[in-house]
């Protein structure tokens, strides 16, 4: 199994927006969509009520659109904040709904609700049984409460003996946002388990704590033997379908050839979305590795004489950019835009070897406003990573989860400011 999951907190893509994103994965070797947005309310919190016809509608013709285009659109259920014992039938109901218009891929997810020992991962499993045993003829795959972690847990033993062979069991790696995940990894905790895991992966996702980052840049560190190790991938996708492509690409490339070079991949990925190189140049950073880009970088270190850095800010980051995706990622294209108005400035600074009080006054105040401003590019000044590390019987935060640095505006203004009269 390889695809995407619309996994994430926040709203849901709209209908066009998925039938587009299916038909473009598609040509990057991706076969799976699975639908599992946490703000549909049927789909989580209300998961005993049926879906309105209209929505049944859609779902039916983008289960349609998916086998047009060689994508199986998966439906997925999360019923677990709520559902107790002997509501097994509720949840068959629910699904058997579903397998009604056509959908042939289901999941039932387990994930992010109360936490507890075997009785609750038997009780996850049993309900996950029944729903394969009377639908049947379907590929299934779920997840448990347990899913961030590097060992076995009494919770996912009792999962995992009482669903069936068949269903693909999956997880984050050893945390949330893992740094890095490793075949020896999956194939430890697969074993120790009865299967192979399919990994859940939490890339492109910019959700919860990492809301005000937006991900396009190389795919994270992951060994080359997870592929062989695991079942397969699901990327998650973040609330930002157009955007979400510059990281799906990049992870697709490195389920089918691990072993590429992930800076020379994620370099040729953007030179297809040229609209969106610009952008994804400044918002490359993740929690591994939250420095400005390196080639902006080398471009700043050789200003003023070098005018690479001048020419890329004043081309501007909205050239091409639809109406619809502008509006999407406003936030970033417009703190693309404060940030490149203020290194120019610092930019001719170092160019005239001279610093009036107006100029050097005018670079504080609006260098003091992008360190104040919530939204991160350029490389990251301040941001958050749900980044565990699991050690015996505890969880605990990575060193990656807290991310205070400087940006590529910081360091200029920095060497602008402190230049000589």
């Amino acid at each position: 199994m390889r695809g995407v999951i619309e996994g994430y907190y926040g709203p849901p893509f709209s209908h066009e927006a998925r039938i587009d994103f299916m038909q473009w994965m598609a040509g990057e070797g991706l076969t799976v969509y699975a639908y599992a947005p946490k703000d549909d309310p049927f789909h989580r919190d209300r998961w005993r009520e049926p879906y309105p016809d209209d929505e049944m509608q859609r779902f039916e013709e983008l289960v349609r659109k998916g086998k047009e285009c060689g994508v199986d659109f998966c439906y997925t259920i999360s019923p677990g904040l709520d559902i107790s014992d002997g509501e097994e039938g509720v949840l068959v109901d629910k699904l058997r709904t579903l397998a009604d218009v056509g959908f042939e891929t289901f999941g039932v997810l387990w994930d992010d609700v109360p936490a507890g020992g075997t009785e609750l991962g038997e009780r996850h499993g049993r309900a996950t049984a029944a729903a394969v045993d009377a639908i049947g003829g379907a590929t299934w795959w779920t997840v448990g409460t347990d899913y961030a972690i590097s060992r076995p847990t009494p919770y996912l033993e009792g999962l995992c003996r009482t669903v069936p062979d068949e269903v693909l069991v999956s997880w984050t790696g050893s945390g949330v946002t893992p740094a890095s995940v490793t075949g020896a990894e999956a194939a430890g905790l697969g074993d120790a388990l009865g299967r192979k895991l399919l990994l859940w992966e939490n890339f492109p996702v910019n959700d919860s704590v990492m809301r005000d980052v937006l991900h396009m840049g190389p795919y994270p560190n992951r060994s080359p033997d997870l592929v062989d190790a695991s079942s397969g991938v699901l990327l998650n996708l973040m609330q930002h379908p157009y955007a979400s492509r510059i990281g799906v690409a990049c992870g697709a490339r490195f389920w089918r050839d691990p072993k590429a070079d992930r800076q020379r991949v994620w370099r040729d990925v953007i030179g297809g979305f040229g609209d969106l190189a610009p952008l994804a140049r400044a918002c490359r950073s993740w929690a591994d590795d939250p420095g400005p880009d390196p080639d902006l970088l080398e471009w700043a270190a050789a200003a003023p004489q070098d005018k690479r850095l001048r020419s890329f800010l004043e081309a501007g980051c909205r050239g091409g950019l639809s109406a619809e995706v502008q509006a999407d990622l406003e936030p970033w294209l417009a703190a693309w835009e404060r940030e490149a108005q203020l290194m120019l400035m610092c930019l001719d600074i170092l160019e005239r070897g001279y610093r009036s009080t107006n100029r050097g006054v005018g670079a504080a105040v609006l260098w003091f406003n992008a360190r104040t401003q919530r939204t991160q590019t350029f490389g990251l000044r301040a941001a958050a990573y749900p980044v565990t590390l699991q050690s015996g019987e505890f969880a605990t935060t990575g060193a990656e989860a807290a991310i205070i640095g400087e940006n590529l505006t910081d360091r200029l203004c920095r060497r602008a400011l402190h230049a000589p009269l």
